[in-house]
């Protein structure tokens, strides 16, 4: 038995963009993957609304509640021992509360996969891959969204658009497998951010089959 370990955002959690809710469990993406993997796989889905890669939310009552490196070694050992962890973040980095530079968002990635790898290797006696998703660019539509405003309209789009090749080169860097989600889904045009249904739908088996790659690869320890 594989066990994976899908770490994201709302993307991941599975927010519907039509209600503000969440899309039903077989059709968010970390449970499509689940099965087009089979019975040979077990997947965990630890999305949170909001989550940055690194940075606290002061608008929320609980700030770290959305730091994605506050909470992601919890999750490991919750989850642990483990054959892979997804990692897709980045888009909530882009907010004009939290944005720096395309370059440091990315180099927090990296930040998460490097934790990940150590954190699994001494908590388990061995490394496993971490695959480094660049999540969607947000959508020509962000003007009309109800995320406008967090994003800072338009002027966010471009960035959004640097985000897949500042994590490819990261996942370079680091030795990680590479996904990019822009390559295989699109906003939605309501609000410009989130996967629709189908998005989910064909994500889920593109993730699956990259999983299915990328284990392949991986010497037995």
């Amino acid at each position: 038995m594989k066990t994976i370990l899908c770490y994201g955002d709302s993307n991941t959690w599975g927010l519907d963009y039509a209600n503000g809710g969440r899309i039903p469990f077989d059709e968010r993406w970390p449970n499509v993957m689940q099965r087009e993997l089979g019975d040979g796989y077990r997947v965990f889905a630890e999305g949170v609304n909001g989550r940055t890669s690194a940075q606290d939310d002061s608008a929320d009552r609980f700030p770290e509640a959305k730091n994605g490196k506050k909470a992601l070694v919890p999750c490991l050992r919750a989850h642990a021992p483990l054959d892979m962890v997804l990692l897709m973040l980045g888009t909530n980095d882009l907010k004009i509360p939290f944005f720096t530079s395309v370059e440091q968002i990315a180099a927090n990635i990296g930040e998460l996969a490097e934790i990940t790898r150590c954190e699994l290797k001494e908590f388990q006696g061995r490394a496993v891959p971490v695959l480094l998703i660049a999540p969607m660019p947000i959508g020509d539509t962000i003007e009309h969204s109800p995320f406008c405003g967090p994003f800072g309209g338009k002027k966010a789009i471009e960035p959004s658009r640097q985000l897949a090749p500042a994590i490819r080169r990261e996942a370079q860097r680091r030795s990680c497998p590479f996904l990019d989600a822009g390559e295989i889904a699109s906003p939605n045009p309501v609000d410009a951010v989130h996967f629709t249904r189908e998005g989910h739908l064909r994500f889920g088996r593109a993730a699956a089959q990259k999983v299915r790659e990328v284990l392949a690869d991986t010497p037995a320890e």
